[in-house]
């Protein structure tokens, strides 16, 4: 054994990502997508702002399998951090129910054997895009991968609960929900709480001790 178990463990993906484990995404699988009310949930990232975003002319769309993944990937720190979102933040939000229009095949992160492939949990959760984004790049460049699958950052579960899907960057005019739900209304089915921020009548100023104001 050697080196310090602190450092990351995921590095640049192999040379040969042919083999890697693949699953299928079909058309009649559900999948939600949180985004700005108003604008439509095909977006495919890339600016490299997102954790598996290609670089033009292609791009990433990320969904995840259930309402509350959707609104945890959109609301990520903030939620993590306070423990709710501020109602503002949440009215300006939509959730989308999605199907892909025909099937894709998914590099699956999850899969036992993605471990010999160099694969680890850590394609989820570092903050090191640029590792994550080279994964996504061999896996587009291998022509039989159109996405990725696996698990979130701000969830936890046994389980892969979303979708990164490759296609052109920007607006795709695929079909979507006709009545999406609103990002109140989301949070309150899955069990997050939404609150107004406090005004400057409702919070009172105490001045620490010792201090003579």
């Amino acid at each position: 054994m050697s080196g310090s178990r602190q450092r990351p463990a995921l590095g640049a993906p192999p040379a040969d990502l042919d083999a890697f484990p693949r699953s299928r995404l079909s058309p009649d699988t559900p999948l939600y997508r949180a985004h700005t009310r108003g604008r439509s949930p095909w977006w495919f990232s890339a600016d490299l702002s997102g954790r598996f975003d290609l670089l033009p002319p292609h791009g990433t769309c990320y969904l995840a399998t259930d309402v509350e993944t959707a609104l945890r990937e959109r609301f990520g720190h903030e939620l993590v951090d306070l423990g709710v979102v501020s109602f503002e933040a949440a009215a300006r939000t939509a959730v989308s129910m999605l199907r892909v229009p025909a099937s894709r095949w998914l590099a699956n992160s999850c899969a036992r054997t993605a471990a010999s492939f160099g694969m680890t949990r850590e394609i989820a959760t570092t903050p090191d895009y640029a590792v994550t984004q080279a994964w996504a790049a061999a896996f587009h460049a291998t022509g039989r991968h159109t996405g990725i699958r696996y698990q979130t950052r701000f969830t936890t579960g046994a389980t892969a609960n979303a979708a990164a899907v490759f296609d052109a960057a920007g607006q795709q005019d695929w079909p979507s929900d006709p009545r999406p739900l609103s990002g109140v209304t989301a949070c309150r089915k899955a069990g997050i709480a939404a609150a107004h921020r406090p005004t400057r009548r409702q919070v009172r100023v105490v001045q620490p001790p010792g201090s003579t104001g």
